[in-house]
């Protein structure tokens, strides 16, 4: 049914009433608007939102299907706002020109983006944002996350992933290791002392500095306060004395983890899942795609918080959705409309378990922002979210201000550090380079990790 004819409905209801002495009204009606105004009346208003693309595409349809079902069901609620989304894995919301254009005025803004919160300071002190007009303190967002999303005690987003590193094993031992050193030996033993420790990606200029700054936090404190004097050289002796060895745990000089071997594809997943390594280091929604590596079997591997230095102190990633500046009035209340949407539990539990998708396929695996998606089934009863939420509880958050800068100078510095050189050197000449395995290529946050 059209909204006119909906509308003239109601108003043959409302005739009825008014003679049944049900509604009190003036003795004549007005006149009636003209169709001009009735179309402008039912005219819908646009709400437009990019959202992070760097997550599993679970139905393998370009996020089709997850657009789709969040679309109706905000429509559904929200009948007099047009919702149009956008989850494009070509859309690099890492470039602070793609961003200025998506947060601007011209051709190709939108209304909100999620971002990643380790560049909210350069967005804000470039005014790309504004802060929010509305409360987000009462959607039960947990606080590591609504801390990210701060600069300087105002907040400037709305928390909707957390993202960390990650170990995964086939060994439930592994859930007793706490320290890089803990890590080294159990990974050279178990389960397999003749396969290769521990695989996955180190390579790229957010992935390795990003790395570093955990085994930092490792090391010292996640106190963010405290972390963010790791984004300064000269690199910490105390934190490389053991990240070095566990970037080698890949192999010399990081191996194939180092030299790009592993970036933007799932090959270090497939060996994992082939049980050619006893480790996996990734964010939790790597394993989508170690699942998926393992065909037909559902058996599900341990986890914990990847301890890269002395100790583990987690640190986390927060993803979150910022607000256009232009955004005001009616649009900042659909904002609002929007942010505690996609802040409630329904919808957070679609995405992390790929509910969008039919038939059914593997949970995505994302670390959620909201409190009682671990509490409340089905992520209560998930046994790898309920062995990822102690961690995410105890975590902080990576500081969002400086990080973009400085890894340009941290790099290089842990590029010559770590053997960079010689293990490309090692790979160009036919070395250690996956051979055998398929190279599946993941629109998913592997893309985030090449890019980190």
């Amino acid at each position: 049914m059209s909204r006119t004819q909906r509308l003239d409905v109601a108003a043959g209801l409302a005739c009825i009433l008014v003679t049944l002495g049900v509604l009190g009204c003036a003795s004549r009606p007005g006149p009636r608007p003209t169709a001009a105004a009735e179309t402008a009346a039912l005219a819908e208003r646009t709400f437009s939102a990019v959202l992070f693309p760097y997550i599993p595409d679970s139905g393998g349809d370009s996020f089709a299907s997850l657009i789709a079902t969040l679309e109706s069901w905000f429509e559904a609620a929200n009948p007099e706002i047009d919702l149009e989304i956008t989850i494009d894995p070509n859309m690099d919301l890492y470039s602070f020109s793609t961003l200025a254009t998506l947060l601007g005025t011209g051709a190709g803004s939108v209304n909100m983006v999620e971002i990643d919160t380790l560049l909210l300071g350069d967005l804000v002190a470039q005014s790309i944002v504004q802060p929010l007009p509305f409360p987000v303190d009462g959607l039960g967002l947990l606080p590591t996350a609504l801390a990210a999303a701060e600069v300087d005690s105002t907040s400037y987003g709305v928390p909707t992933y957390l993202c960390g590193n990650y170990i995964y094993s086939w060994d439930a031992g592994i859930g007793g290791v706490d320290s890089g050193q803990g890590l080294i030996d159990f990974l050279t033993q178990h389960p397999d002392p003749g396969a290769t420790p521990l695989i996955g990606n180190f390579e790229g200029s957010w992935t390795l500095p990003s790395l570093y700054v955990d085994a930092w936090a490792d090391s010292h404190t996640n106190d963010p306060t405290q972390v963010a004097t790791a984004y300064d050289l000269p690199l910490d002796q105390a934190t490389m004395d053991i990240f070095s060895l566990v970037v080698d745990l890949c192999g010399v000089n990081g191996g194939p983890c180092l030299d790009g071997t592993y970036a933007d594809n799932t090959v270090a997943e497939t060996l994992f899942a082939q049980n050619q390594a006893n480790g996996f280091v990734g964010f939790s929604e790597r394993l989508f795609y170690i699942l998926q590596a393992r065909g037909g079997d559902v058996n599900l591997p341990f986890v914990i918080s990847a301890p890269l230095g002395v100790g583990s102190n987690p640190v986390m990633f927060v993803d979150a959705l910022v607000l256009n500046p232009v955004c005001t009035g009616q649009c900042a209340t659909d904002a609002e409309t929007f942010s505690n949407f996609m802040s409630s539990l329904q919808v957070r539990v679609l995405i992390a378990f790929s509910d969008d998708v039919s038939p059914k396929t593997f949970p995505r695996y994302l670390l959620q922002a909201l409190a009682s998606f671990y509490t409340t089934a089905p992520g209560s009863q998930n046994l790898v979210y309920q062995q990822l939420a102690p961690f995410v509880l105890a975590s902080q958050a990576f500081p969002n201000q400086g990080f973009p800068e400085a890894r340009l100078q941290l790099n290089p510095a842990l590029e010559g550090a770590l053997g960079a050189g010689e293990a490309r050197a090692v790979a160009s000449s036919g070395g250690e380079s996956g051979v055998g395995v398929e190279l599946l290529h993941a629109p998913a946050r592997d893309s985030r990790a090449a890019i980190r």
